[in-house]
């Protein structure tokens, strides 16, 4: 999908969890990604979908109530993405309202939304996530363009041999294989260093926009070693030796 084609609503259909989660972050950076290729996963509008704190982008979920979540989500809270919807975005081009459960809406909230979808704002746009497609109005679902494939297919790329070994390492979470993979490459020039904590990087960001498979860590771990890789990077550009740089790694990987 690029940026070109980009529907002002989507609606999400399979069941409820961490791949359907997964799908509405990875389509709400294609609408905010600021680089070349969406989701790029490098641009700070990536960085920030992906780290759940971009000021554009609003989770809508049922609300806490005095004895735990509501059954449904409220016209209320309908209401309230609809005015929120007509100001102009914080920082980028566009605001994207994720609603989790739609079918959680009532009658009175999904006609509030149908309003909104009917002559949406410009800069705003809507995903919708079900795992029940028909507890929606007919006239909500014929407004929204309809996803139910979200593996990674024809978006899927090729990552680096090494950095895939590397994050296959990380994953498994044994010190002693760690140490001895960074002491192997403890020889490497400069410009294959260099090379190495790109792929890596590169890895990582393709992994948290679901475009390549992930070894088994858990996206707060994604984010630490893509933190790490940051640091690994700036102290070569300050002429740390390759040596120094995989001795942190050896160190910090697991941490």
């Amino acid at each position: 999908m690029t940026q070109q084609r980009i529907s002002h609503a989507y609606m999400l259909v399979g069941p409820e969890g961490e791949a359907r989660d997964s799908a509405s972050r990875r389509l709400a950076a294609v609408m905010l990604c600021s680089g070349d290729e969406a989701p790029c996963g490098h641009c700070r509008n990536c960085r920030k979908v992906f780290s759940g704190i971009h000021p554009d982008v609003t989770l809508v979920t049922r609300q806490e109530g005095t004895s735990g979540l509501h059954r449904e989500i409220l016209v209320e809270q309908i209401r309230a993405v609809a005015a929120s919807a007509s100001v102009a975005p914080n920082e980028a081009a566009r605001k994207v309202y994720i609603i989790t459960e739609a079918d959680r809406m009532n009658r009175l909230a999904q006609n509030a939304l149908l309003k909104v979808l009917e002559e949406p704002p410009g800069h705003a746009c809507f995903i919708l996530c079900t795992a029940a497609a028909d507890a929606l109005l007919e006239t909500v679902r014929s407004r929204c363009v309809r996803v139910d494939e979200w593996e990674r297919g024809e978006t899927a790329c090729v990552l680096s041999p090494l950095a895939t070994a590397y994050l296959q390492m990380a994953a498994r979470g044994d010190q002693a294989d760690t140490v001895q993979f960074c002491m192997l490459r403890a020889k490497l020039t400069r410009e294959e260093t260099e090379t190495f904590l790109e792929d890596v990087r590169d890895a990582l960001w393709a992994i948290l926009c679901s475009r390549a498979e992930n070894p088994g860590l858990s996206q707060d771990r994604l984010f630490a070693l893509n933190a790490l890789v940051d640091r690994a990077e700036d102290y070569l550009r300050h002429n740390v030796a390759p040596k120094q740089i995989f001795g942190m790694l050896a160190a910090e990987t697991l941490r």
